[in-house]
Parts: C-alpha cells; sequence; structure tokens
C-alpha cells in the first residue's frame, strides 16, 4: 500500500481508532502473573491493535499505530523508567507488526495468516531476549540495583545469583513470558480479522474511486457504453491510472461485458496476448508494464477454496494488478479497498458500466 492510500481519510479513522483502543490496552489492561514470571513483567497485548492495522492497512499503518500508542501512554500516564521501558516495548512491537504484516501482505490467505502470526512471533520472542539482556536488564541494575532484581525472582527460582542470573532469566521468564503474548494475540487476531475488516468497511464508507482523464478527476458513475469497444476503452481508461496492488472485482451476468472490460485494461497495461477468460483454468497470468492476473471464480464454492487453491497469492502484489470475474464467490478473502466494476446488460450493444 502506498502512502498516499495508508494517508487517506478512511485510513487516517482508522488508525486513530486502533491507536486508541492500543492506548488504553497498553495504559490501563496489564497485570503481573506472580505465580508464573517476575511481578515485574506484566502481561498486556497492546500489539494487537497495531496487528490488526497492519494486516488491514500495511506495514506502515500497523507501526504508526505502535508508535502513537506508546507517545499517548507517556503523555497520559508519564513514564517511571525515564522511557527505556517504553522504548523496549515499542522495539518489540514493531518487530511483531513489521514481520507479521510483511509476510500477510504477500500471502492473504489462511495459510499465510498463521505463517506470518508464527514468524512474528518467533521475531518477537528473540528481539525480547536481546531487548532484556542489552538494554532493560543494564539500566535496571544501574537504577536499583542488581540485588533488588534478584531478589524479586528468588520465589521463582531459589538457587538464582547475580552470576547466573541471565541464564534464568532469559530462558526461563522472558522467552516463555513473551510467547505466551505473542499466542493470545495471535490467536485473537486470526479469529477476527476477516470479521473486523468488513465490520470497519462498513463503518468507513470506500472513497469514491476515479479516473484521470485529459488531467481531471472522472468519477465513474452510470456510464452507459454503446458498443464492444466503448467498453474496451473504458476498461483501458482505468487500467492507464492503476499502479500495482489493486484488486477489481468484475461483477456482471454472462456476456455482460467481463472479459472485454479485461481486455482493455490488459491494453493499458502492455499486454500482447489475448485475454481470454479463465473459466475452466481459473486464473490466467499476463506480463506488461504490470503483471495482470485474471481470475474466474464461478466455479469456486467458496474464499476457502480459493485459498487452498493458492489462488489469493496475488492479491495486493504491487507487481500486477488482479481482476476478478464473480468475486462474489470468495468475498470473504477479498480486501474491502478493492474497485468494484458492475458491468449491466442493457441490449446487444449496450451496457451500464457502474466503478466505484
Amino acid at each position: 500500500m502506498s502512502d498516499q492510500k495508508v494517508f487517506s481519510t478512511k485510513n487516517i479513522a482508522r488508525i486513530a481508532v486502533f491507536s486508541a483502543f492500543a492506548t488504553v490496552l497498553y495504559a490501563f489492561v496489564k497485570f503481573p502473573l506472580p505465580f508464573m514470571f517476575p511481578g515485574f513483567l506484566e502481561f498486556q497485548i497492546s500489539e494487537l491493535p497495531a496487528l490488526l492495522a497492519g494486516y488491514m492497512m500495511g506495514p506502515v499503518a500497523g507501526c504508526l499505530v505502535v508508535l502513537i500508542k506508546t507517545l499517548l501512554k507517556m503523555l497520559i500516564m508519564g513514564t517511571h523508567t525515564s522511557g527505556v521501558g517504553e522504548l523496549g516495548d515499542f522495539l518489540l512491537g514493531i518487530t511483531f507488526v513489521i514481520t507479521a504484516s510483511l509476510i500477510y501482505k504477500k500471502h492473504r490467505s489462511k495459510k499465510g495468516a498463521l505463517i506470518s502470526l508464527v514468524a512474528g512471533s518467533a521475531a518477537l520472542t528473540v528481539v525480547s531476549l536481546l531487548v532484556n539482556a542489552f538494554i532493560l536488564i543494564p539500566f535496571y541494575s544501574e537504577v536499583m540495583g542488581m540485588e533488588a532484581i534478584v531478589d524479586q525472582m528468588t520465589g521463582l527460582f531459589p538457587n538464582i545469583t547475580k552470576q547466573n542470573f541471565m541464564l534464568y532469566y532469559l530462558p526461563l521468564s522472558v522467552l516463555p513470558f513473551n510467547l505466551l503474548r505473542c499466542i493470545f494475540s495471535s490467536v485473537i487476531t486470526f479469529l477476527v480479522y476477516k470479521r473486523l475488516s468488513r465490520l470497519f468497511d462498513r463503518i468507513f464508507e470506500p472513497q469514491e474511486k476515479y479516473l484521470i482523464i485529459n488531467g481531471k478527476k472522472c468519477i465513474l458513475k452510470d456510464v452507459v457504453t454503446d458498443s464492444e469497444k466503448e467498453t474496451f476503452d473504458l476498461g483501458y481508461k482505468l487500467g492507464k491510472n492503476l499502479k500495482g496492488g489493486e484488486i477489481i472485482l468484475l461483477r456482471g451476468d454472462l456476456g455482460a461485458g467481463k472479459t472485454v472490460f479485461a481486455r482493455g485494461v490488459a491494453s493499458a497495461l502492455g499486454v500482447k496476448e489475448n485475454v481470454l477468460s479463465p473459466t475452466f483454468t481459473l486464473l490466467n497470468c499476463y506480463d506488461g508494464r504490470l503483471k495482470m492476473y485474471h481470475y474466474d471464480a464461478y466455479r469456486l464454492s467458496n474464499a476457502e477454496e480459493a485459498e487452498e487453491k493458492g489462488l489469493t497469492e496475488y492479491f495486493g502484489n504491487k507487481d500486477g494488478v488482479c481482476l476478478i470475474e464473480w468475486p462474489d464467490n470468495i468475498s470473504d478473502v477479498i480486501p474491502g479497498d478493492s474497485i468494484k466494476v458492475d458491468i449491466k446488460y442493457l441490449d446487444e450493444n449496450k451496457r451500464e458500466v457502474l466503478v466505484c
């Protein structure tokens, strides 16, 4: 997702909502697990909203949520660690969000989501060991004294000393503690992301899509084409303004002109091959200035089948554009900010085309 898309009015509003939620979780919803971990390790899952934002809008948006919630927490509650504790939390949050959302951006499927969450959890856990070993414990030992830190650990580890502190603390406290936090955030993300994404799409109505024609914005509503060539030309105009990463949903009855419109888009993208409807192959790929991934979901029964066949792999790829005929069959895996093209048959030559 480009910076322009990240900072659209719709996404700024969504980032604000996620940041507010993350700030509440970070500042107020945290607690120790004294029978499992040292009391100074407070269990919290404030990375959850940032992770959801990263999945929904991309890594930049997720990182912004981490940054905003960290700054707001310090502004509201202050800091008892001269900002060092918050710095550690910030580094962990950024690591989790960037790793998970980058992978999911490339593989927008259930399998991709699982892989991204596992990778993000692993990355956060590794970074948590490094941050504790080289930033947090050295800082707290200077401020509080190492003896005071060791004393807080003796209830869990009677044999712990200053000399063997790291051997106990890192593998037996830091590692399982952060894995547990990641598991909670990952499970919730996996269960609610799709539903939440659709809810946000209803709350924050997408901005109108427009073409730039002769240097002017042209919003397409109820455009009537009088010939196959005009339908082709309309697709061509849309294709000329595509930058990569867009998903275009082509709706219309059999014979409405979806493939003709797709040929116009392909021509604008520099595709030289003849574009045919991928009814039996499900997906045809074409090379041009951008790749064109042309889908036909008519024979798919549901979104899970699309994921199982790996058809969602190219969704959002910056090197290409996805055109999906019969998209309603797999709507659960299609991002909410897709461009919708509805083509209605009027008579033998006329078509009503709505782009939004």
